[in-house]
């Protein structure tokens, strides 16, 4: 398969094929599996509002999505999954090959799905309700996550995830970590100006109500889709383009910079104030979304960052919050990001 329909594939395994699904569906569940307690069973209402309950740790877990897949490798629970996509995109997760593959590239194979017997199968949001019916007509117990809109949501499926295997203490750990991170950058780029941004792939933008839209704000940016009122995954038209004007395109590596009008007229393309970045890990709602929003802080606002010596980014001082007290805060946090840099 090649041109649009290879890439709108691509999109829908790569958990960004949502154009669909603008927002989280209402009345979700959403448990807190983090702290002291991993207990059994444990029980949670998913995307179709269906109470999912594992009753013991799930030896055997089935995953349908890379961002799943990234979760389980993260928390080092890998060798809990023995079925997955195994695609270019997962091709990143040391030792994914070895899995057994459960798609053939769009759609899930639901018969391998059911052949490996897992104790759980772990359902992205845009699956379709077909598929969701085969695995669990076929008596498989079967969770679908809600829409991933944020940061926090990425932080709610790995402890969950680390719940169900019963590896709370290393998803929390790592939910820690992330977020102290995330915590960091965002605290870098505080009370800078926040140049326009826009996240634009194949035609479409990412709007209000997705993870990237957390991502680029977090950076230090004006999501220019979201402040148009663009909610989800949806196809931009040019006339709003050239009305918002972004100072910064970014765009996933396999979709490339956009050409031609009116792109090229905007600020972005006039200043080379363009960025391209990992596809796997900007498409991801997982806890390597860090690397991502990293290069977008380090890149729009440069200053914000010096060198440490150590080859670690620093977060310097915003304009006018230099004060009691902020020495002591920033060094801490620069200590944190080391520490988290140096475990990753």
């Amino acid at each position: 398969m090649t041109g649009p329909a290879r890439h709108a594939a691509r999109l829908a395994a790569l958990g960004v094929g949502l154009f669909a699904l603008a927002v989280a569906l209402p009345g979700v569940a959403v448990a807190d599996h983090q702290g002291s307690g991993c207990g059994f069973p444990v029980t949670e209402t998913d995307a179709t509002g269906t109470e999912v309950t594992v009753e013991e740790p799930a030896e055997d877990v089935v995953v349908l999505d890379a961002s799943s897949a990234q979760v389980f490798w993260e928390i080092g629970a890998q060798d809990r999954v023995v079925g997955m996509p195994v695609e270019d995109f997962t091709a990143y997760l040391e030792g994914s090959t070895e899995k057994t593959d459960v798609t053939d590239g769009q759609q899930v194979l639901v018969e391998r799905v059911v052949e490996l017997e897992p104790d759980l199968v772990l359902a992205p949001n845009y699956l379709g309700e077909e598929t969701m019916t085969q695995l669990r007509g076929a008596g498989l117990t079967v969770y679908q996550l809600p829409l991933e809109d944020s940061f926090e949501a990425i932080y709610r499926k790995t402890a969950l995830y680390g719940h169900v295997v019963g590896e709370c203490e290393a998803a929390n750990d790592t939910v820690a970590e992330t977020r102290a991170e995330v915590e960091e950058l965002r605290e870098a780029v505080a009370g800078r100006d926040r140049p326009r941004v826009l996240y634009f792939f194949f035609g479409f933008a990412a709007g209000d109500g997705t993870f990237i839209n957390d991502l680029v704000e977090t950076a230090g940016g004006r999501n220019v889709a979201a402040e148009a009122g663009v909610d989800g995954y949806v196809e931009l038209s040019k006339e709003v383009v050239a009305e918002r004007d972004p100072e910064w395109i970014v765009a996933p590596s396999h979709a490339g910079l956009p050409e031609g009008e009116p792109f090229e007229s905007t600020t972005a393309f006039e200043r080379n104030q363009t960025l391209v970045v990992d596809e796997n890990l900007v498409s991801q709602a997982g806890p390597r979304v860090v690397v991502p929003l990293r290069t977008m802080a380090e890149t729009f606002h440069p200053e914000a960052f010096e060198s440490n010596g150590t080859g670690t980014p620093t977060p310097s001082p915003a304009p006018g919050d230099a004060g009691p007290g902020f020495g002591a805060l920033a060094a801490l946090v620069a200590l944190v990001a080391t520490v988290i840099l140096a475990r990753r």
